[in-house]
């Protein structure tokens, strides 16, 4: 447990590259970002987890599927999914 405690944001690269594939493609979902960056799902989930508890990013649930974006994006500028 000692690890969830201690992963910062942006500690790990992957964590960049992941917040700047939400920030130019988002909203994405979880499978797209393992796709475009060959990672697997596993990966992409505990890395999105670090990137959420730190504000980063966040979810957006339409129609049971969920999308992640940037933090600061604005709900109402996102396009209807």
């Amino acid at each position: 447990m000692a690890r969830a405690k201690t992963a910062t944001a942006l500690s790990d690269p992957r964590r960049a590259v992941i917040l700047k594939l939400i920030a130019e493609k988002g909203p994405i979902t979880q499978a797209q970002i393992a796709k475009a960056l060959n990672m697997s799902w596993g990966q992409v989930q505990w890395h999105l987890y670090v990137l959420e508890r730190e504000g980063k990013v966040r979810r957006v649930v339409k129609n049971g599927v969920t999308y992640y974006v940037v933090a600061t994006a604005p709900l109402e500028s996102l396009p209807d999914l």
